[in-house]
Order: C-alpha cells, then sequence, then structure tokens
C-alpha cells in the first residue's frame, strides 16, 4: 500500500482520502482548526453517508505539508486562492518521485502546480460529488462522486497511469482523453449554481425549480463556454445542456461556496464566476451574469468583513 497526503482536507480532501484509507493506504492529511484537532484525537476519519449509515478510517493528521520520502501522491484539495502558498510549501518538502494530484475547483491550478514543481508529475482531476461538514472529523456524502483524471500531456502521461492505479481502486475514476475540456466542463457547473447559490442561499434544485431562475444559470454556463472557445477549449452546447440539467440526488445540494458564505470563510469565486469575468474583459468576450455575479460575491465579502471589525 501507498503513503498518501491530502493536502486541504475540507470536504472533498477528507472524503476521498477516507476512501483511500479505508483500503490501506498510509494517508496523511492536512487540515486547520477543529477538524485537524478532533483527527489528531481520534486518530480516524468520519464518513457519513446519505442513507444514514457511517464508517470511519485510520489517518494521520498535520497542520501543514511535512517531508516523506516514502510518499507516492500527493492529493491537492485546498481552495484555488491558496494554491500559490500550497506549491511554494509543497516545493520545500514533496520528494522528486512523488505525484501530484490536483483535485479542486477552477482551471488555473493545474499550470500553478506545474510551474513550482515540474509539469511532468501534476495531475489534474475533478470531482462531481456532492459533500459537506458539519462537524470536526467528520465529513457528510451526500451524492455522487466521480472522479475524472487526466494529464497535460494526454491520456498516456506516465504520471496519470500511475495515479490512475494508485487511486482507481477506491475511487470511481475515469481517465479524460484532453484535461482542459474536463477541467472547462466542470467549471460550467460550478459557475452555473455555485455564485448564485452564495448569493441566494438557494439549494442546486431551487434554482432549476422556476425557469427564470434556470435562465439564469445556463446565462452564466454560456459565458463560460464562449470564454472557453476562445481560449480553444471545445465546449459545446452539449456539454452545458449535461451540466445545467436537473439531477434528482443534488435537488438538496448546496454547493460549497454557499458553505463557505454561511460560516464566514473567504469565497473561492476568483475562481470561477471572476475567473470568466476576468479572462472574458482579456479576450472580449461579453460576460454581464458572471461580472454580476462576482461583484455581488464581492460585496457580500467585504460586507461581512466589514461587519466582522
Amino acid at each position: 500500500m501507498a503513503s498518501i497526503h491530502i493536502i486541504g482536507a475540507g470536504a472533498v480532501g477528507s472524503y476521498y482520502g477516507a476512501l483511500l484509507a479505508r483500503d490501506g493506504h498510509l494517508v496523511t492529511m492536512v487540515a486547520r482548526g477543529a477538524h485537524l484537532e478532533e483527527i489528531r484525537r481520534t486518530g480516524r476519519i468520519v464518513v457519513r453517508e446519505a442513507d444514514g449509515s457511517a464508517w470511519s478510517a485510520p489517518v494521520a493528521c498535520e497542520g501543514a505539508p511535512a517531508a516523506d520520502p516514502e510518499v507516492e501522491l500527493i492529493v491537492v484539495g485546498v481552495k484555488s486562492h491558496d494554491t500559490p502558498a500550497v506549491a511554494e510549501a509543497l516545493g520545500r518538502v514533496v520528494p522528486p518521485t512523488a505525484i501530484v494530484l490536483s483535485l479542486q475547483n477552477g482551471v488555473e491550478n493545474v499550470g500553478r502546480l506545474a510551474r513550482a514543481l515540474g509539469g511532468g508529475r501534476v495531475v489534474g482531476a475533478t470531482a462531481f460529488v456532492g459533500l459537506w461538514r458539519e462537524r470536526a472529523g467528520e465529513v457528510v456524502h451526500g451524492a455522487e462522486g466521480l472522479v475524472t483524471m487526466g494529464h497535460p500531456d494526454g491520456p498516456d502521461a506516465p504520471a496519470l497511469r500511475s495515479a490512475t492505479a494508485l487511486v482507481g481502486g477506491s475511487w470511481e475514476v475515469t481517465r479524460a482523453p484532453d484535461l482542459d475540456h474536463a477541467l472547462w466542463h466542470k467549471l460550467l457547473w460550478n459557475v452555473g449554481f455555485n455564485p448564485l447559490c452564495a448569493a441566494t442561499g438557494a439549494s442546486a434544485g431551487t434554482l432549476l425549480a422556476r425557469p427564470e431562475h434556470a435562465r439564469v444559470v445556463r446565462a452564466a454556463m454560456e459565458e463560460a463556454r464562449a470564454v472557453a472557445l476562445a481560449r480553444g477549449v471545445a465546449i459545446s452546447e452539449a456539454d452545458v445542456e449535461d451540466m445545467a440539467r436537473d439531477r434528482a440526488s443534488l435537488r438538496g445540494y448546496l454547493p460549497s461556496t454557499l458553505r463557505d458564505a454561511l460560516a464566514g470563510r473567504r469565497l473561492e469565486r476568483d475562481a470561477l464566476c471572476g475567473f470568466v469575468a476576468r479572462e472574458g474583459a482579456r479576450l472580449g468576450i461579453p460576460t454581464p451574469v458572471n461580472a454580476a455575479l462576482d461583484a455581488v460575491l464581492a460585496l457580500q465579502e467585504g460586507e461581512r468583513q466589514t461587519k466582522a471589525g
């Protein structure tokens, strides 16, 4: 079994790290605050399933990335705005043989990690899954779970083959023929649902329940598609249809940006609606919906900071 480090044990990192630990891998998580303290106290991470059942797996937990000459895979699950700092920290401790897997939202993180750590070793991945944390030391798995993995050099890249072999027995995995397409395909869902849910407090299903709200979801996705096409990424109308469709398993789901807003955490807007608005401006592509959503979230964040003193 492999030594695997999970950098950023939020909901996503905790769940996928727990799956690996349950199958016997030696998993070390990097977490913060009460989550870190509770995992250290118990030596386990607890997963609660949608049907009310629960299971746990043994893990170690640290407050920062640590040197481990035996580590084979490093899974980065931090918010996109924390990627530069994590890349710098990993550059000081990661052994040259370790593979780095970005399991994050947004389309820029693989490049950021590759520039800091070397492109050949960095694999990208998206997770289509409903996860959240309600208490320290636990993660709730609400729905789905597919992980799509890819590499800038294509589906036969050695690092991708190795990473898939390491996690494929524990995760539901598919290998993407085109990493850029996979990242932008997931970005469609994120820009359609995350910002608008965070701005309104609505669940993903609520946004699709009325045509006027669903039109805003699709408009945000269509702007992202236009930007992707301008960058040479072949996102199609079928991709938009796929990500905008009603999924029964996610109707009551509160996306991560809404949960961050409710918890008073920094919002990942700059990698989602903010990124689409920024790239649209650079490329001359109109993105009024994403720009408006980013402005609303920035105002929301600023008001919260002001009230906090």
